[in-house]
């Protein structure tokens, strides 16, 4: 009698979340999966859920729904659809529907439950053949790790080091039965041409071709992680406090690739991923550009800035509409349109109301306590080292007569600076993201 195959499964590094959501299609991989943690599940006192997103873009998605609900129920196994709307709006159809597959993922995770996807030893190999024909630099060629985190949480692949073979296998023993898309037959998209075409006309030459391109991306990985390492390093001593910009004499200073690798690092820790003509600009014709000239690239949904010799990534939005005259008197936080708020600390309330505007509805010039004589408001912004972009959105506090007393938290008309000091107050000021 022939021995029930095997499933060589990767554990969850230690810390990780101890509940699994499996990320279940109802393919032949997530169906295996689902199988062989079900019992080690029981077994080790976990939660197991099964989560299929239903797309909507094929005929058979309802089916396959109702025939994955089938399976988790024979198991045990609590299970739920999610249905998605597929937004084709800049993107190819595998790549939306990835991005509605990760939101739907996203928000379905609960605390102390990772994200289970299955993944197999071959998966890898296409993933490396197309970062390597996509021209991928360490980062891409690592191929996807067993465990990460990213912004679907924590995501843990058990099956990265198994072979299809033994995938296939264990489907075969245990008599399952699993959805069969057809569109993974198409080769008109990049990974089925490599799955169907190009990898096995490899292993026909080089029997060891999967396992071999897999071993390759675990190396890879080993190096991304130190390299990493190096530009957490050589970023850290770069970074404002609150992590918003990065010195460019800094950056500047380091070698050229590993200066690559530190503002590459900045961006994706910001959400943004980096685009080669980008890097080329701030290491290359941004780097000998004055001071004071502000400099801006899209980046997707954020700008990339250079102004005062450092680097910023701004959201790019619409300007926010302006606020209602509503009168502010201090007894709670004046929020801002740009989503920050300004409070009064100290004292209860404003000696009077005060208005709430913005340098396009303020008078052009202010007088500072301390001051000899009244100065441009501009001129005042760009001396407490404002970056351009922000300034409209810098909170100014106006009396009745339409005369600024505050400009935020940074500078105060004589007999406000006077009053506050009088009652032992002060404004602190608590920006918004900026954007614009």
């Amino acid at each position: 009698m022939p021995e029930t195959p095997i499933l060589p499964l990767l554990d969850p590094p230690a810390g990780a979340p101890r509940h699994w959501l499996l990320g279940f299609s109802g393919g032949r991989d997530s169906t295996v999966l689902l199988h062989a943690l079900a019992c080690r599940a029981r077994h080790e006192g976990r939660r197991l859920r099964a989560l299929h997103v239903h797309h909507g873009l094929h005929p058979e998605a309802d089916a396959w729904a109702a025939q994955c609900a089938a399976f988790a129920a024979q198991l045990g196994v609590p299970f739920e659809v999610r249905r998605v709307a597929v937004r084709l709006v800049g993107r190819g159809l595998e790549d939306a529907a990835r991005q509605a597959r990760h939101a739907a993922f996203a928000s379905a995770l609960c605390e102390d439950e990772c994200l289970v996807l299955a993944h197999h030893r071959g998966d890898q190999a296409e993933t490396l053949l197309l970062a390597l024909l996509r021209g991928s630099g360490e980062r891409g060629l690592a191929g996807m790790r067993p465990f990460t985190h990213d912004a679907r949480g924590p995501v843990w692949r058990p099956l990265l080091a198994t072979p299809p073979a033994a995938v296939q296998a264990y489907a075969e023993t245990h008599g399952l039965r699993w959805v069969e898309d057809p569109t993974n037959a198409e080769l008109r998209f990049d990974r089925n041409r490599l799955r169907h075409e190009v990898l096995p006309l490899l292993q026909s030459h080089w029997s060891g071709a999967g396992a071999a391109l897999a071993h390759s991306a675990t190396h890879l990985a080993e190096a991304d992680a130190l390299l990493q390492t190096q530009a957490r390093a050589d970023l850290a001593p770069l970074l404002s406090l609150d992590g918003r910009s990065l010195a460019l004499d800094g950056l500047h200073a380091l070698p050229p690739e590993r200066a690559r690798r530190a503002l590459r690092r900045w961006m994706d820790d910001a959400g943004v991923r980096p685009t080669r003509d980008a890097l080329e600009r701030v290491l290359g014709p941004w780097r000998g550009q004055p001071r004071g000239r502000a400099l801006r690239h899209a980046q997707g949904r954020h700008w990339l800035r250079q102004w005062g010799g450092r680097l910023w990534l701004t959201p790019r939005r619409a300007a926010a509409p302006p606020p209602m005259p509503v009168p502010w008197e201090g007894r709670a936080p004046l929020p801002l349109p740009d989503g920050g708020e300004l409070t009064l600390l100290g004292a209860p309330m404003l000696a009077s109301p005060l208005r709430l505007a913005f340098r396009a509805d303020a008078p052009a010039r202010i007088h500072l306590a301390g001051a000899p004589r009244p100065r441009r408001l501009s001129d005042c912004l760009a001396g407490f080292g404002i970056p351009p972009w922000q300034r409209e959105s810098v909170p100014l506090l106006l009396d009745g007569q339409g005369d600024v007393l505050a400009i935020a938290d940074l500078a105060y008309a004589p007999a406000f600076d006077a009053w506050l000091r009088q009652h032992r107050a002060r404004l602190a000021w608590r920006p918004g993201e900026a954007g614009g």
